[in-house]
């Protein structure tokens, strides 16, 4: 949806020149470093959002205040809140079992309908959460999550976010030394500038009919048994024999005498090697590193909001960190979700999430692995955020946002923060981001806003039409809907590349082992787009869902009928979208087009007959 509150800064957009070469596809210098002022534009001065796809029907799950994690009664309301018949499906339970649930669910347009639920939880003792997830005919999917506390076979439902510095829930604990430690991410660049670039990528294309050939112990999709072997790490002493005196030793009394062979160690100018991960709100039994965490020593005595810290740094892919500590004191390690690309609090400028060890003396001789009592889902996606920074720095393109557009999240949502009365998910053009409580367990969503973010910092000002409800199967007129259109379905394109593989829109094993060969957010990009010829002016560029599944088959590797090519570069899309800024769906679809029928390419695409195939594929003709 579309949200017109004015705001003070004068906005900015990029004057992006192109030059398409054989050898890729460049920006020019000056054309890349230039800005536009439209402080003259009143008009322009608008904030507007973009939504997750807002059609999608609300779930609620109600628990009672507490009960019997071996038998509980409860109830589901599932709202259809759009203006579209959808049929629910259903696609998975997160630890509820023994739960008669109906597997579809046809809700007619703006129908509420209620069932009882009954069943037992599975869970360990802790924090954790219990829900379902539903997968929606209009694309996406719908879910209700309560977060829960398990102590002593019973449970009590809690509020997400619900915890503060200096409660038990702000605590980090030490890790089982038996955990299942996933594997981090890939490829990631803890140092970003902030600046506007792309990368080179050529748009040189190839058929998709290959020999076959194993995979690699390295391949992307294969989950590296290898990375959950602890790190051996060199060995720190901490024998500092200026922090004793030989004329206070002989004054003790004889059953201290061994203080002379073992002195107090302290953290005097060494370092602390430490690392952090979190256990998922989806499974019980599998941690991930918390990869760019922001991490920071103070001193015993003081908050870990206190600033200056003794040190501070980031922690890397696989969440470790070293931090160089010089304190005759104690200190304490601290980690805050933020770092330069993102930050994560429960408002949109402050209180962000903070964990802190309890206070030491020494330094410890071996790395120390702790993990958090309680998230509630925050490192569900603060990991898939990481994640899709990762996609963009590879593919040559800087994601980070700078001074008051600097990409902040707010988590959990609440009603009214993306125009509606209820909670729900969305972008907006100055930086901020709005996550839903419930899709942290639904995962895609914070790759598809930070998709738009990116979007927003290359693309400005925003294209007409943009906003509003939608859904990714809906058809809309291009001629009122067109901004919405092709950026909403350029950020399911993105999602998909940044979790899944050029082999499918599934999430990896490298990415999440827990949730491997699962289609992210429901979406089969290799199925075909909506036919939206039924609607004046759509055809193939009515539809989110006509972008995305285009985009795709020029992506992905695998055959799908008439999809039988790819660009040889998997970030040349990603490039080429951003350097064109297209303000509709047709002029995107015009310059692949206009790629098909390059000299480098038009005899494997039969002068771009095949490419024409692909499009009348995922929605029919223009």
């Amino acid at each position: 949806m579309t949200k017109t509150t004015k705001i003070l800064g004068a906005s900015t957009a990029l004057a992006a020149g192109i030059l398409v070469s054989g050898t890729g596809l460049l920006v020019q210098p000056e054309a890349a470093k230039a800005h536009v002022n439209h402080a003259n534009k009143p008009v322009q001065h608008q904030l507007h959002l973009s939504h997750l796809d807002s059609d999608a029907p609300l779930i609620k799950l109600s628990l009672p205040k507490s009960g019997s994690s071996k038998r509980f009664s409860g109830k589901l309301q599932f709202h259809n809140n759009s203006r579209h018949e959808v049929t629910l499906t259903l696609v998975r339970t997160i630890r509820l079992s023994n739960s008669r649930l109906p597997k579809r669910l046809r809700l007619a347009p703006g129908a509420t309908k209620t069932i009882p639920l009954s069943g037992s939880i599975q869970a360990r003792t802790g924090f954790t959460s219990v829900g379902v997830v539903y997968s929606s005919s209009m694309g996406g999917q719908s879910m209700g999550v309560v977060n829960i506390e398990v102590k002593n076979g019973k449970f009590r439902p809690v509020k997400t976010g619900g915890f503060r510095l200096g409660e038990k829930g702000s605590e980090a604990i030490a890790v089982p030394s038996n955990a299942r430690i996933g594997p981090g991410v890939r490829g990631y660049k803890r140092f970003l500038k902030g600046g506007r670039t792309f990368g080179k990528a050529s748009k040189a294309m190839k058929g998709k009919r290959r020999v076959y050939q194993p995979k690699r112990p390295n391949q992307d999709n294969q989950f590296k048994p290898e990375s959950l072997k602890p790190n051996i790490q060199s060995r720190l002493f901490n024998w500092l024999p200026h922090e004793w005196q030989p004329s206070q030793v002989i004054s003790q009394v004889v059953g201290n005498y061994f203080s002379m062979f073992t002195p107090k160690a302290v953290a005097a100018n060494t370092v602390y090697k430490g690392r952090f991960v979190f256990r998922t709100t989806d499974s019980s039994n599998i941690f991930l590193p918390a990869v760019g965490v922001g991490v920071k020593a103070v001193k015993g005595d003081q908050s870990c909001h206190h600033t200056p810290a003794l040190a501070r740094t980031t922690a890397d892919g696989n969440g470790n960190f070293q931090l160089r500590i010089n304190t005759n004191g104690s200190y304490k390690i601290c980690y805050y979700t933020k770092n330069p690309f993102i930050k994560i609090g429960r408002k949109t400028n402050s209180n962000l999430y903070v964990w802190g060890d309890p206070a030491r003396n020494s330094i410890p001789n071996s790395r120390v692995v702790r993990q958090p009592v309680r998230h509630d889902g925050v490192f569900d996606i603060w990991f898939e955020g990481m994640a899709f920074q990762t996609s963009m720095t590879n593919a040559g393109i800087d994601p980070v946002r700078t001074g008051g557009n600097r990409i902040r999240v707010k988590f959990p949502s609440e009603g009214g923060d993306c125009s509606g009365p209820n909670p729900w998910s969305c972008a907006y053009t100055d930086g901020k981001v709005m996550i839903m409580a419930d899709h942290a367990l639904r995962h895609g969503v914070m790759s598809h806003e930070l998709a738009h973010q990116v979007d927003n910092k290359y693309h400005q000002p925003r294209p007409a039409g943009s906003g509003g409800s939608h859904s990714f199967y809906g058809c809309y007129s291009p001629s009122a809907r067109a901004g919405m259109v092709v950026r909403e379905g350029w950020a399911n394109f993105e999602m998909a590349r940044a979790l899944g593989t050029r082999g499918s829109s599934r999430f990896r094993n490298s990415y999440r082992p827990d949730l491997a060969n699962q289609l992210i957010d429901s979406k089969n990009m290799d199925s075909n787009g909506a036919n939206c010829s039924g609607v004046a002016g759509s055809g193939v560029n009515g539809s989110e869902s006509n972008v995305s599944t285009i985009l795709w088959d020029f992506f992905d590797q695998r055959n799908d009928n008439s999809d039988s090519l790819h660009y040889i570069s998997p970030n040349y899309i990603t490039n080429m979208y951003l350097s064109l800024n297209p303000d509709t769906a047709k002029i995107l679809h015009t310059r692949i087009l206009n790629d098909c029928k390059a000299d480098a390419n038009k005899a494997v695409t039969n002068n771009g007959q095949v490419c024409k195939n692909i499009f009348a594929q995922n929605g029919g003709s223009d």
